[in-house]
């Protein structure tokens, strides 16, 4: 059972990509992670569908708020021509590392987050997001059938993720 990662991650940055962003930059978790490694190659495909080379601006190794925080405000202290005008964090907790790190500067970075997280909609977080309860209940389902004598392979089932807009992301380069 799994998220549709790479995807997810394809439209967050198709979605930066569609507002002009050309200096987009990647926060993520460790890459031993297969999460971190399908959304990292999502945005990496995403940039590379576009034209645009591989930046400079992937940081990997943020396993937490904290690390994220770090990773963006060393992205956002880099020299203004190499400096991002675009965040995709690769999951919740590396946006609400973003988030604290962006709190106070004068530019403006636009901000897409995959996973969504409490408060999001409040704070008007642009996040990519699947249906846990769909998740679940599939999980269970292949589950139970198992437990019933259900013999054929294992099934890989993959999960759909939504973008949903909320503004962070809209922000023009």
């Amino acid at each position: 059972m799994l998220l549709d990662d790479g995807g997810g991650a394809r439209r967050a940055v198709e979605h930066l990509l569609a507002r002009g962003h050309r200096r987009i930059a990647c926060v993520a978790d460790h890459s031993a992670i297969y999460t971190a490694r399908e959304r990292v190659a999502g945005y990496a495909a995403a940039l590379s569908t576009a034209g645009i080379a591989l930046p400079e601006l992937i940081r990997t190794g943020s396993p937490d708020a904290a690390h994220g925080e770090r990773a963006v405000c060393e992205l956002l202290d880099l020299p203004p021509e190499r400096r991002p005008t675009a965040i995709f964090s690769a999951n919740n907790r590396n946006t609400i590392g973003a988030l604290h790190a962006l709190v106070g500067r004068e530019q403006e970075i636009a901000l897409v987050g995959f996973d969504d997280f409490e408060l999001a909609d409040l704070l008007g977080i642009t996040v990519v997001r699947a249906d846990a309860g769909l998740l679940g209940a599939r999980a269970a389902a292949l589950a139970f059938a198992r437990l019933d004598g259900d013999e054929r392979p294992p099934q890989l089932v993959t999960i759909a993720t939504e973008l949903v807009e909320r503004g962070s992301g809209e922000r023009i380069a």
